[in-house]
């Protein structure tokens, strides 16, 4: 994320993220999935801007209708446990402007909330402990804890345990985002845990070496069988990328969709991929770029 100092207060570029790995290793006793991941921020982002307030309301308002900026937001969320666990009696008026689709496996909404926390932080003069804004972190919901480590991590448990990647060079993708959107509970009601669970290693050694074509016959989502199965309208999306054959050096879906990404072999291919599928009106597109 991108943090800066405004006349007014704080302003915060929230990114999206992808997953260039996603398998479930099993249900937990808590409910939850037991994941592993390699996660990468891109530069899609989300705008918030954060204003002091003393009185200590925790407002916000977005320029999507369709959000709530209720209790419900993981931005209040965010804002009222930082508020909690900090004693601050202080609030805020924080301003979100969307960039970054929902239901796509994106991410923003978990974006969005380390955005708060880390510029709240700053607002109020808090100087948390980096241990105890990861535990913050965790408990507003499971990608959140990433945005503390982007641009590259490797990410266990519910998502919550994560450890940093150094990436060697940019990585260009193209992104689609198609009208359909898909809910991450609902995908994950319908998945079944594989007996033998695909290692990660592969992944990360591709992507720690930085060229995009061992990196894009490692890209693997356990995820994406379920969500195409949920949505057959997701299957032209991914079959286009298919059709660019070596143009990309792999494609994937995000997350529990129903975004897809194909990793261009450079920025010209990506740029080249990302005209092709504009022609064909599968949903909106665009060049992300992952840099070190």
């Amino acid at each position: 994320m991108i943090v800066r100092p405004t006349a007014e207060g704080v302003e915060v570029l929230a990114p999206a993220k992808l997953n260039l790995f996603l398998e479930i290793l099993g249900r937990r006793p808590d409910g939850y999935h037991e994941i592993e991941s390699l996660m990468v921020a891109v530069d899609l982002y989300d705008r918030l801007t954060f204003v002091d307030d003393p009185s200590g309301r925790i407002a916000l308002r977005c320029d999507d209708p369709t959000l709530s900026t209720g209790p419900d937001n993981l931005v209040v969320q965010a804002a009222e446990r930082l508020k909690a666990a900090s004693g601050c009696p202080r609030g805020a008026t924080i301003a979100l402007y969307k960039a970054i689709p929902a239901q796509a496996g994106l991410a923003g909404g978990s974006s969005d909330a380390a955005a708060t926390l880390e510029a709240l932080d700053r607002l109020w003069d808090l100087r948390t402990p980096p241990g105890r804004m990861d535990a913050l972190a965790g408990e507003i919901g499971s990608d959140v804890v990433f945005f503390r480590y982007a641009p590259a991590a490797v990410c266990r448990g519910r998502g919550e345990r994560v450890e940093a990647v150094t990436l060697s060079r940019a990585l260009h993708f193209v992104l689609i985002c198609p009208p359909v959107g898909l809910s991450t509970a609902e995908v994950y009601r319908h998945l079944r845990p594989p007996e033998r669970p695909r290692p990660i290693g592969p992944v990360l050694a591709a992507l720690v070496d930085g060229r995009p074509a061992p990196l894009g016959g490692s890209l693997f989502n356990r995820l994406q069988p379920v969500a195409e199965a949920l949505r057959p309208a997701l299957a032209p999306v991914r079959d286009a990328l298919a059709s660019l054959g070596p143009a990309l050096a792999g494609h994937l879906m995000s997350g529990s969709g129903s975004a897809y990404f194909g990793l261009g072999r450079d920025r010209d291919a990506a740029d080249a991929a990302a005209r092709h599928l504009r022609a064909l009106g599968l949903g909106r597109v665009r060049v992300v770029t992952c840099g070190p």
